[in-house]
């Protein structure tokens, strides 16, 4: 057949109508060609027409689902007679047909030709009851009953086709489909759900309709996927979104809060996929709102509660770990809601962080006060302490059951971490817990060198290498001084003036937060010995450097024997862990007794408060206290009525008794823990005031002149540490220009200018 079209178009001798002949002097003649190309044209035209009015006529034998699987049984035989019908007629595409489109005149190629047929033939003549038909088999698939959507799909599809002015370049108009179809159906859905909302609710409450739509919507875009074009798809969605979800807005969103009282994941996140459809302000803007002061709330409370309780007054440690425990379980339960319910949507977990924010930091254990126990940032480095301290095993058995003892700490302290991502002053932890974490390894008390580094490396993933470098610098100089004093141990062996043991930790004075002692200490003869003989073989190698020691934060232990005691202390005696300001104070009555010694007691030596002070050399209220503490533990009579005053003479207890066989007399006083407190605080506050400072200089030397409102908010957004306020930065510019780094402008008081 192509081959005779071929013929038809290039014959030399051609019949015309009429039964003439006409025979072109030139085989390439254009007249020639034009002639029989549109005599060809015209008659495929009448042929498809005449086609199609036949086809046109015998649909209208059918109905319903009958009328459209016809119209489906005929579409794709006409699409495969298209296509091949197309082919055949090829050489006219080729030739006749485009000399005739760059004529301008209106003649399209073979395949559009069909196409055109069948929608002004064909189409045009049954749309109506098509479809009507189309649009009463939605509606009983709607209505659950059963129907075949894949009579749907086929017929949709041809009205995209139908609606292509080239089919063979691809130019998607589809003015059929958006015309006939799209229009009549989203208008029809829009008025089928406007009735179905108005039945259900009117059957049940709001919360039985939340569930209904959030399934018929499934149910619609999945149907919406299978047969409407692409194009469409957001469209038809927010015409649904409008009637089901749009009317009921206030309704659905007065839902919100009580589901999260009641914790009900499956509704809060069908709620959250509804209103998610309404976009950001209109649906998802009011939830995070209310997300956000709901979880501040439950924040406020959980604290609240916890600190009525008794446990928290009874020490630190307890406060710490009630507060952590209870913010950790509102964040734990609500940012799985997030995860489950809301998917991790980047505004509700914003919405999280600011509420988690604002109730770590201000709240019933963490009132704005001068006492930085009261600060969030301290309690929590605290509880960190507590976890990473031996002795504090309770604290660490909250962990999985089955997990061992790392995993669970190294749990704990990613919790801890959780926390400290909200902090507001993280210079106040930064602070603490290296106090915290100095006290531990100068004593000895880590639970566990792993324990130790993972915490320093999760700080390092918040805050970086700048705040640990310091705790990396800590831990080098604990190996260094352990490698010296086995140095210092093996080179003494034969020669070493004491006979007791003896552990040495040297410091490096820029990374650890100690101070120099206080008070004077005249060291008892036998410690003397060891010190001078370590000092010795220490300024062997390093004769450059000068050890500076600190016998504030030294301990001892020794073992007492009472003249009185019984039973097993009688032979062992107690072991007692004292300071070494309680040791030098014990050695002096560590002495005979007995005529020709000059004591009168028989139960050993009875000394002033003035012959102690003058033997120590310590300052009167040091050894004020540490007496008191004796006279507290029985450890020491004196003979005013057992209590410590500077009038008083003071003995040993012969008769100390105690069922424990180790006593810690050194434990951290209470005055000691609140004038360190008030020493950070103050180190805090002048650290503050360098970095607003220097923050202020490098805008200042970038900018070169700044308005004062502009300079105030660019070093508020400078500083991550803390959130400066406004008076110290104000206070901070006066000092910068009172040092000459800044002026004010001659002609405009509020403008700040840099001096190079």
């Amino acid at each position: 057949m192509r081959l005779g079209v071929y013929n038809f178009c290039t014959s030399l001798k051609s019949s015309l109508p009429g039964g003439q002949y006409f025979t072109p002097g030139d085989a390439s003649s254009t007249v020639h060609g034009s002639m029989y190309g549109r005599q060809l044209y015209t008659r495929l035209n009448d042929h498809v027409s005449q086609f199609m009015a036949d086809v046109a006529a015998k649909s209208r034998e059918y109905s319903g689902d009958e009328l459209l699987a016809f119209y489906n049984k005929e579409w794709i035989k006409y699409g495969d007679a298209a296509k091949m019908i197309h082919h055949i007629f090829d050489y006219l595409n080729r030739h006749w047909i485009l000399r005739e489109q760059d004529d301008g005149n209106n003649v399209c190629d073979i395949n559009t030709l069909m196409f055109r047929l069948w929608r002004n033939k064909f189409f045009m003549e049954v749309r109506n009851s098509l479809l009507e038909s189309v649009f009463s088999l939605m509606k009983r698939i709607r209505d659950g009953q059963v129907a075949d959507l894949n009579l749907v799909k086929s017929v949709v599809d041809s009205f995209v086709s139908l609606g292509s002015d080239d089919m063979v370049s691809g130019s998607k108009k589809m003015e059929v489909y958006d015309s006939y179809f799209l229009k009549p159906f989203i208008e029809g859905s829009r008025q089928y759900y406007q009735a179905e909302s108005e039945r259900v609710l009117k059957e049940g409450s709001i919360r039985n309709y939340m569930i209904w739509v959030f399934e018929r919507l499934k149910e619609e875009d999945d149907r919406a996927e299978m047969y409407l074009h692409e194009s469409s798809l957001r469209e038809f969605g927010e015409a649904l979104n409008k009637v089901l979800i749009g009317k009921q807005r206030a309704n659905l969103i007065s839902e919100f809060k009580p589901m999260l009282v009641a914790q009900e994941k499956e509704d809060l996140g069908r709620l959250y996929e509804l209103l998610k459809r309404l976009g950001e302000v209109m649906g998802l803007e009011p939830l995070r709102t209310i997300f956000c002061d709901f979880v501040q709330e439950a924040g406020q409370d959980a604290v609240k509660k916890v600190s009525g309780n008794q446990e928290a007054t009874e020490s630190m440690a307890n406060k710490s770990r009630l507060f952590v425990q209870a913010l950790l379980s509102v964040h734990e339960l609500y940012a799985g809601i997030l995860r489950d319910s809301f998917k991790d949507d980047p505004g509700l977990s914003k919405s999280l962080d600011r509420a988690c924010q604002a109730f770590i930091n201000e709240n019933a254990m963490c009132k704005k006060a001068e006492d930085t126990e009261a600060d969030a940032a301290r309690l929590l480095a605290t509880y960190c302490d507590t976890l990473l301290r031996k002795g504090n095993a309770n604290a660490r058995a909250a962990g999985e059951a089955g997990a061992s003892s790392e995993d669970n700490l190294e749990k704990q302290l990613a919790q801890a971490i959780c926390v400290y991502r909200y902090l507001s002053n993280f210079d106040v932890f930064h602070a603490s817990y290296v106090r915290f974490f100095a006290r531990r390894l100068v004593n000895e008390q880590s639970v566990s060198t792993h324990g130790e580094e993972t915490m320093i490396s999760l700080l390092k993933e918040v805050s970086g290498v700048d705040v640990t470098s310091r705790l990396s610098r800590m831990f080098s100089d604990i190996t260094v001084s352990k490698d010296k004093i086995d140095q210092f141990k093996e080179s003494t062996q034969n020669t070493r003036t004491f006979d007791y043991e003896f552990d040495m930790k040297v410091l490096n004075t820029a990374s650890w937060p100690f101070k120099a002692p206080e008070t004077k200490l005249k060291l008892p003869a036998e410690l003397e010995r060891a010190v001078d003989q370590y000092t010795e073989f220490f300024h062997k190698d390093r004769g450059g450097r000068r050890l500076n020691w600190l016998w504030q934060y030294s301990k001892a232990e020794i073992r007492m024997f009472f003249p009185k005691a019984t039973g097993p202390a009688a032979k062992a005696g107690y072991m007692f862990q004292v300071s070494t300001f309680q040791l030098a104070i014990l050695m002096l009555f560590n002495q005979d007794s007995g005529p020709g010694t000059g004591y009168e007691s028989a139960d050993g030596p009875t000394l002033t408060f003035d012959q102690i002070v003058a033997a120590t050399e310590l300052d009167k209220d040091i050894v004020l206290d540490e007496l008191a503490l004796f006279c507290k533990a029985r450890v020491m009579n004196s003979n005013t009525a057992n209590k410590a005053t500077e009038k008083s003479q003071y003995t040993l207890n012969a008769g100390f008794k105690s069922k424990q066989m180790r006593i810690n007399l050194s434990r951290a006083k209470k005055s000691d823990q609140k004038k360190e407190a008030k020493d950070m605080q103050r180190a805090v506050a002048v650290d503050r005031s360098a970095s607003i400072q220097a923050a202020i200089v490098r805008i200042m030397k970038a900018r070169k002149q700044l308005p004062h409102r502009e300079l105030i908010q660019a070093t508020i957004e400078n500083i991550k540490l803390f959130h400066p306020q406004v008076t110290d930065i104000k206070q901070s510019i006066d000092k910068l220009i009172d040092t000459g780094y800044l002026e004010r402008d001659e002609n405009t008081r509020d403008l700040y200018k840099y001096l190079a």
